[in-house]
C-alpha cells in the first residue's frame, strides 16, 4: 500500500501540467517580460524573442529523482533568466569557455518552429564535424550553458578558431579522464558534467585508451562518448547497440554518426560488414524520425503562414527480400511540393495508376533547376512544376523498383 501511494505522489506531471509549471515560474522570476505558451509546439515564447523549447527539460524532469525535481525546475528557470540578463565580457568568462556539440537539424527545427527566416549560420556560430553535427562554443556557469553566437565573437573581436582553442584547452583541464569499459574493447565516458560528447575534441583522452592504432567514436548524446578500435568488430556492434538505446530512449540526442581518428582529424566513417549494416540501419531510422519532426513543424508553419505547400513525407519501409530499409518520397502531379531526400522518388502522374519510380539521384540529375535545394539541414527540394513530357521520358528510361534499387 505504501509503495502504491509513493508511486502516485511521485508520478511526474503530464506535459500539459509541466508546461503550466514552467510558464508560472518564468512569469514570477522574470516579470519584465511576458511569456506565451504554445501548447501544440510545447514551447514558450518570451516577449524579447527568446524561444524556450520544453521537450528536453521535460524529459530530464521526468527522469530526475522526485525529491530533486523542484530544484531542477528552479535551476532551469534561473538559468534562463541569467542567460538573458547581461552582456558577457571576454576577460571575465575566458576561463569558463567550453566547446559543445550540437545536432544541427535539431537547431534547424527550432528555427522552423520559430518561423525564423535567417540561415542557420546567422543564428549559431559553429564548425561542422559532420553533415548533422556541429562544434559550437558556450559559456559554462552554475545555472546554465550559454551558447556564443557571431555577434558575441564580433563584440569580443575574436575569431571562432581563437575561442575554440581556448575552450578545448579549458575542457582538457576540467577533469581527470573518466572512462569505463562497457564490454571488451568498448569504453564509455562517465564525467557527469554534460560535456562528455565534447571531449571527442580532446584527442589525448582518446589516444590514452587501449583501443589500438585507429580509434573510433560515437556521441549519441551530450552525456556520452563511446570509443573503441576500428578493428574490433564485436566492440563496434556493441557500440552501435549502445548508441541506439541512448538515441531513442534518452533526452538530447546528438548523432548516429561514427567517426574515425586519423592523426588529429575526426572523419565520418562506416565500418565494413555487420557493424556497418547495423550502423546504416540506425542512421536510416534516425533520419526518418528527424524528417517526421521536420515535416510536422513545416506543416504547422505553412498553416500559420497561410501558404499552400505539400511537405512530402520521408517514408521508410523494410524490403521483404533482404530486410534492407528503403526510403521513398512521393511527388504528386500539379502540386507545389517540398521533397525530402530519399532513396527513391515516386512520381504520381495519375490517381489510381502505379507511380514511376526512380532513384533520388536520377531525379535530381534529370530535373535540374526544376528541383531547387531549400536552406534546411535535413535537405528538401522545392518542386513547383511536375516534370514535363521530355523530362518524364528521360526519367522512364531510368525507372527502377523497390526490389531492384541498390542502397
Amino acid at each position: 500500500m505504501l509503495t502504491f501511494l509513493k508511486n502516485i505522489f511521485h508520478r511526474p506531471p503530464t506535459a500539459e501540467n509541466f508546461a503550466d509549471m514552467v510558464l508560472d515560474a518564468l512569469r514570477r522570476a522574470w516579470p519584465e517580460h511576458t511569456f506565451t505558451l504554445e501548447r501544440e509546439k510545447f514551447q514558450i515564447q518570451q516577449s524579447g524573442g527568446l524561444l524556450i523549447n520544453l521537450h528536453n527539460i521535460y524529459a530530464d524532469y521526468r527522469r530526475a529523482d522526485p525529491a530533486m525535481r523542484r530544484q531542477q525546475l528552479d535551476r532551469f528557470v534561473r538559468g534562463m533568466v541569467s542567460a538573458g540578463s547581461s552582456e558577457d565580457v571576454y576577460e571575465e568568462v575566458q576561463g569558463r569557455l567550453l566547446p559543445v556539440l550540437r545536432n544541427l537539424s535539431g537547431v534547424d527545427l527550432m528555427r522552423i518552429e520559430a518561423a525564423d527566416e535567417k540561415a542557420l549560420t546567422d543564428i549559431m556560430s559553429y564548425c561542422p564535424l559532420s553533415d548533422d553535427l556541429g562544434i559550437a562554443l558556450a559559456i559554462d556557469s552554475e545555472l546554465n550553458i550559454k551558447q556564443i553566437g557571431d555577434d558575441v565573437l564580433k563584440r569580443w573581436n575574436k575569431t571562432f578558431d581563437d575561442v575554440l582553442q581556448v575552450a578545448v584547452d579549458n575542457l582538457r583541464h576540467q577533469a581527470a579522464p573518466a572512462f569505463h569499459e562497457v564490454s571488451r574493447g568498448l569504453f564509455a565516458s562517465h564525467y557527469g558534467d554534460y560535456y562528455d560528447a565534447a571531449r571527442i575534441l580532446v584527442h589525448e583522452l582518446i589516444w590514452q585508451l587501449p583501443v589500438g592504432a585507429q580509434p573510433v567514436a560515437m556521441v549519441p548524446n551530450r552525456s556520452c562518448l563511446l570509443v573503441c578500435g576500428a578493428d574490433n568488430e564485436a566492440a563496434l556492434i556493441e557500440m552501435v547497440g549502445q548508441a541506439r538505446r541512448i538515441l531513442f530512449e534518452e533526452s538530447r540526442p546528438l548523432s548516429a554518426d561514427m567517426f574515425v581518428l586519423t592523426d588529429k582529424t575526426w572523419a565520418p566513417w562506416t565500418p565494413p560488414g555487420e557493424p556497418g549494416r547495423a550502423l546504416g540501419r540506425l542512421q536510416r531510422e534516425l533520419l526518418a524520425s528527424g524528417y517526421a519532426e521536420q515535416k510536422q513543424a513545416m506543416d504547422i508553419a505553412q498553416e500559420q503562414a497561410g501558404t499552400d505547400v505539400f511537405v512530402a513525407t520521408h517514408t521508410l519501409v523494410e524490403r521483404s527480400a533482404d530486410g534492407q530499409l528503403i526510403s521513398y518520397a512521393v511527388l504528386p502531379r500539379d502540386v507545389h511540393t517540398w521533397l525530402p531526400t530519399a532513396d527513391l522518388v515516386l512520381l504520381s502522374e495519375e490517381e489510381g495508376e502505379d507511380p514511376l519510380i526512380v532513384t533520388m539521384a536520377d531525379f535530381l540529375e534529370i530535373s535540374g533547376s526544376g528541383a531547387k535545394r531549400l536552406p534546411y539541414v535535413l535537405p528538401r527540394y522545392e518542386v513547383v512544376e511536375f516534370p514535363d513530357a521530355g523530362c518524364m521520358a528521360r526519367l522512364r528510361a531510368r525507372a527502377t523498383s523497390m526490389d531492384a534499387v541498390n542502397v
